[in-house]
């Protein structure tokens, strides 16, 4: 829990943020309006791509940690000791998945939008133009 609290307070401070924001730093162009955008648009893509589906399967491991002990305190106590460990297991279980698919739901249904009202035109797999990129000129 340490580790993971200075890896999320501390770290930027340290590496400068780099790749959050492509401005402001050493040898690099004055932020502007636009690199706010730019900013949210890495967060959410950092979210999305990396800590959702590292949390969706630590809990995962955890219930199915939970699961295995829950196994065992029924043999270890003749059958009275894993019930509500088991169902628990099984709530882990169940609400990481329905996180998974709202979170992922949500994306593909803006998307499907964006789709709708035009915004955005499907060419099989290229897409002529994305929505959720920003382009923000650098000088």
């Amino acid at each position: 829990f340490i580790a993971v609290l200075f890896g999320v307070l501390f770290l930027p401070l340290v590496s400068g943020a780099a790749g959050l924001v492509p401005c402001g730093g050493e040898d690099e162009s004055a932020c502007e309006l636009c690199h706010i955008f730019v900013l949210f648009q890495n967060v959410v893509q950092y979210l999305l791509t990396r800590i959702v589906p590292s949390l969706a399967i630590l809990m995962i491991a955890i219930g199915g940690f939970m699961y295995v002990f829950a196994y065992f305190g029924v043999v270890a106590k003749g059958g009275e000791g894993g019930p509500a460990l088991l169902s628990k297991a099984r709530q882990t279980f169940t609400w990481t998945i329905i996180g998974l698919v709202l979170i992922y739901a949500a994306w593909i249904i803006v998307n499907l939008f964006f789709q709708v009202i035009g915004v955005q035109e499907f060419d099989g797999f290229n897409l002529r133009e994305n929505w959720w990129r920003i382009d923000c000129p650098i000088p």
